[in-house]
C-alpha cells in the first residue's frame, strides 16, 4: 500500500514539473514575441547613433553637430543652436533616414543600390553582419548626404571588423568626401577587458581618430593612392613618442597601456577592412562619387 502511495506521489510530482515547464515555456514564448519589436527598434536606434557618431553629425554626449558646433534638427535639416541639448531618439532616426544611404561598391569602386546589384537588403545585412562586408563582391558603404541638396557626398562610412583579445570587434569609420580624412570612429561592439582593451569604446579614445588620414604618406610626405598602405596604426605608447612629427604620424593614434593585443587587433581590423575599398576611396578622392538618391 505504501509503495502504491509513493508511486502516486511521484507521478503527481512529475506531472507538476511537466505542467510548470510548459507554463514557463509559454510565458517566455509570449514575452519573446512581445519584445521582438521593441528589441528591433532599440537595435536600429543604437545603429543609427553609431552611424551619426562616425559621420560626426552627433557628439558623444548626444548633441547634433553642424561643422563641429551644436545644432538641432528642423524639417530634416540641421541648424545652428546655442543650446547644447541631447538629440531626441525620433530626431536621430529621422536624420539617418534623410542623410545616410546604404549602398554597395565593387572591386572597381563603382556604386550600386541593392536593387541594381540584385540583392535583398535585409538578407544581405543578416547574412554578413558577423563576418563583415569588406571581402564580399559587393561591399557595404554608407553615403552621407550634405545638409543642403547636392550631388556631392558630405562623406562616407565604412564598416570595420576584426578580432581583439577575446572576441570579434566591430566599428564604423567615417570619412570626409575626399575619401582619406577621418570624420569619426566608433567601436560599437567589443568584449575586451574593461579598463584595458575595453577602452577602445571610450569616447576620449575614439575622438583621436578625427582628422587622421587612412592613406599612409611616404617619408617625403607624398601620398601614392594606388600603393600606399591603408589604415590607422595604433602605436604602443603615444604618437609623439613613437613617431614624432613624421608624415606617418598623420595615420596613427595613441595606444592603450596594457592592451597590446587589442590595439594590434584594431590596427589589423582597419587595414583588412579598408584595403578592399581602395578603388572606391580613390574614386571618392578624385570626386567621381555622385549621390543617386
Amino acid at each position: 500500500m505504501l509503495e502504491k502511495k509513493s508511486s502516486f506521489t511521484s507521478a503527481k510530482t512529475f506531472l507538476f514539473v511537466i505542467i510548470l515547464c510548459f507554463v514557463c515555456a509559454l510565458i517566455l514564448s509570449i514575452l519573446a514575441e512581445c519584445l521582438k519589436v521593441p528589441q528591433k527598434n532599440a537595435r536600429e536606434l543604437y545603429r543609427s547613433k553609431q552611424l551619426l557618431l562616425a559621420s560626426r553629425l552627433l557628439s558623444y554626449d548626444g548633441t547634433f553637430l553642424l561643422e563641429g558646433n551644436p545644432a538641432q534638427l528642423e524639417k530634416g535639416k540641421l541648424i545652428p543652436t546655442s543650446a547644447r541639448e541631447k538629440a531626441p531618439d525620433s530626431a536621430i532616426l529621422e536624420l539617418v533616414e534623410t542623410r545616410i544611404l546604404s549602398r554597395l561598391t565593387d572591386a572597381q569602386g563603382h556604386l550600386y543600390t541593392f536593387e541594381e546589384a540584385g540583392l535583398d537588403e535585409e538578407a544581405y545585412f543578416r547574412d554578413n553582419a558577423k563576418l563583415g562586408y569588406a571581402h564580399l563582391p559587393y561591399k557595404l558603404v554608407y553615403i552621407v548626404k550634405g545638409n543642403t541638396p547636392s550631388s556631392t557626398p558630405y562623406g562616407y562610412i565604412l564598416p570595420v571588423n576584426g578580432y581583439g583579445l577575446w572576441d570579434a570587434i566591430y566599428g564604423y569609420l567615417g570619412l570626409e568626401s575626399n575619401g582619406d580624412t577621418v570624420l569619426g570612429m566608433t567601436w560599437y561592439e567589443q568584449k575586451e577587458t574593461p579598463g584595458l582593451g575595453g577602452e577602445i569604446a571610450l569616447p576620449e579614445w575614439q575622438e583621436q581618430f578625427g582628422g587622421k588620414e587612412i592613406f599612409q604618406k611616404s617619408p617625403s610626405g607624398t601620398t601614392d593612392f594606388e600603393r600606399a598602405s591603408l589604415g590607422i596604426k595604433v602605436v604602443k605608447s603615444t604618437v609623439q613618442e613613437t613617431l614624432g612629427d613624421v608624415p606617418q604620424a598623420r595615420s596613427a593614434v595613441d595606444g592603450i597601456a596594457g592592451a597590446s593585443i587589442t590595439i594590434m587587433g584594431v590596427t589589423e581590423a582597419l587595414r583588412n577592412s579598408l584595403t578592399p575599398y581602395r578603388q572606391f576611396l580613390i574614386r571618392a578622392h578624385q570626386g567621381e562619387i555622385q549621390i543617386d538618391g
